[in-house]
């Protein structure tokens, strides 16, 4: 039977593969496309991918058996992994807002191209899927 830590490391090794391929996509429809919402999306993907590099750390760390520093083991390592999730999920929302503030006072002139837009329905497709 497949141990919990081992589920989340390999839930997570599928959401890094997908998330970094879709930010590379929806990187380049945001800067074809000249579309500050995409761009921001992909770093949305970006800090997904690197939340799930965290918890797969966090998973490992929490597998350790306890020795003489730590009598009890590492199970707390999920904690302090989960606080670095939200450290980069709060910088990851601080940067977007920034991003967004400097496109209301000076916005880009977005070039939504039908082409472009089912692009992005299939990246949304495929974030679902």
């Amino acid at each position: 039977m497949e141990s919990r830590s081992d589920r989340i490391i390999r839930a997570s090794a599928v959401n890094i593969a997908g998330n970094l391929l879709l930010s590379a996509f929806k990187l380049a429809i945001g800067l074809i496309s000249n579309s500050i919402a995409i761009t921001v999306d992909a770093v949305n993907n970006t800090t997904d991918a690197l939340s799930s590099i965290v918890a797969i750390g966090g998973a490992k760390l929490a597998q350790r058996h306890p020795n003489n520093k730590h009598p009890f083991g590492y199970g707390r390592m999920e904690y302090i992994s989960s606080i670095a999730i939200s450290a980069i999920i709060i910088s990851a929302g601080i940067t977007s807002a920034i991003e967004a503030v400097q496109a209301i006072v000076d916005p880009p002139e977005p070039d939504y191209k039908p082409v472009t837009l089912a692009l992005v329905a299939l990246a949304c497709a495929v974030k679902v899927g």
